[in-house]
């Protein structure tokens, strides 16, 4: 199951007995109950049942983990389905983290592609998405922003001024506003110049 942080999400599964024998279900478990609800009814007695599975965390992440069903089969007295569930959010950034690595001012050519990095953000579902402010930490850090997607996804270019930058290791960051949460998307820069 896919879905969105703070979605409640459903999925049916269906048991069915191909023998003659009658299928009993006699005990449901999982290594999740935590973060999982689940409903065993019978469609058909000793033959037929249905497994409702819900989440009951909400929180951006995945739920990895197996139900467990014991049956009276002797052929298969056990049932293991694998339990797959993933929240996400409905605005990223990616990458969250950008590495510069380490940066030879003196050089040139080559130093100046390494001085540009890009990240995506992106907005999966909801309302248009509309960045308002794009802050960086520092003065010698630049920002552009661009998109081919308008409302929906842009690219934010970062680039580093090697004028401007302090020689030494660097832990930056570039905050990103939109209207779409509260709090501001942050990405992480980090390098030492030369």
């Amino acid at each position: 199951m896919v879905g969105f942080e703070g979605d409640k999400l459903s999925h049916e599964v269906t048991i069915e007995g191909m023998v003659e024998e009658p299928l009993e279900i006699t005990e449901v478990s999982s290594d999740v109950d935590e973060k999982i609800k689940y409903k065993l009814k019978t469609v058909e007695k000793n033959k037929k049942y249905t497994l409702e599975v819900k989440n009951s965390s909400t929180d951006e992440g995945f739920i990895r983990g197996n139900i467990t069903l014991k049956t009276s089969s002797k052929k298969k007295p056990l049932i293991s389905l694998p339990l797959y569930i993933k929240l996400q959010k409905e605005l990223v950034v990616k990458p969250a983290s950008l590495s510069f690595g380490t940066i030879d001012t003196g050089a040139e050519g080559a130093v100046e592609k390494r001085l540009t990095k890009k990240v995506m953000v992106k907005k999966n579902r909801g309302e248009d998405l509309t960045i308002k402010k794009i802050e960086p930490s520092a003065d010698w850090i630049m920002t552009e922003t661009v998109t081919n997607q308008e409302g929906k996804q842009y690219r934010v270019v970062i680039t580093l001024d090697k004028d401007k930058m302090p020689k030494g290791p660097f832990e930056e960051k570039v905050e990103i506003k939109t209207n779409s949460q509260k709090e501001p998307l942050v990405v992480t820069l980090k390098g030492d110049i030369k």
